[in-house]
């Protein structure tokens, strides 16, 4: 009988531990994705070329691109703020992923995600700091999203019950989509950079990483969905 008991005891954990497969996996790739994803959209390099004052990344292109000649003369149409779209995505999302009861992330993790996403809103502001040109139509959107994503940081604690399955499904679609949109961007003007920079430009590893960070963290979250629809 204690045999018989004990079997059972060892299948059921092992049907437990595989039923929570997806779900531990799903989170470690939403971390692995958000530190990528994070450092691709924030300091790497779009374009990386020598010296390094010519080296640009995502939000340096939201700037630069504006004083092409082609875009000046309006003989190309640039939506600039898509480079900044996987920066707002990832300060957005990542605290309503990690504080979410669902994923059951501790404490200290939950407090370090919201923490890091002061810098990365930050950047996402204009160049020049000043009340006026915080508010300026330009810059309005930019300020808007900053704030957005420090008070979604802030009141994160307050929505880890948000329910599940449209959250991840909402925060899936962004984190794919904001990198996407910016390579396109990217792709519009990449000969006028090439031209200005007298060479041809590709873009680098910062790219990749957003990209491959973002689908990373939308394959993770869908994959938690999945494994808290199974202990259903």
């Amino acid at each position: 009988m204690m045999t018989t008991a004990t079997t059972e005891r060892t299948t059921t954990h092992g049907r437990l531990r595989l039923l929570l497969l997806p779900l531990q996996v799903g989170r470690w790739l939403l971390l692995a994705g958000w530190l990528l994803a994070a450092a691709g959209a924030s300091f790497a390099p779009w374009v990386d070329r020598a010296p390094a004052a010519l080296v640009l990344t995502a939000p340096d292109l939201a700037e630069f691109v504006k004083f092409l000649p082609e875009v000046r003369s309006g003989a190309l149409a640039v939506q600039r703020l898509l480079f900044l779209a996987p920066l707002f995505a990832v300060a957005l999302g990542a605290p309503l992923a990690t504080t979410s009861a669902r994923l059951a992330y501790p404490a200290w993790l939950r407090g370090l995600t919201a923490a890091a996403v002061v810098p990365l809103a930050l950047t996402l502001l204009p160049p020049v700091w000043s009340p006026a040109v915080f508010l300026a139509g330009e810059f309005r959107l930019q300020t808007t999203a900053c704030v957005l994503c420090l008070a979604l940081a802030a009141a994160s604690t307050w929505l880890r019950h948000l329910p599940f399955a449209p959250l991840a499904l909402m925060l899936a679609a962004l984190w794919l989509a904001a990198p996407a949109g910016a390579l396109w961007q990217f792709r519009v003007v990449q000969t006028a950079i090439s031209a200005a920079y007298a060479g041809p430009v590709v873009p680098s590893w910062g790219a990749w990483a957003t990209l491959v960070g973002g689908a990373l963290m939308g394959v993770g979250l869908l994959l938690a969905w999945r494994g808290q629809r199974t202990l259903k």
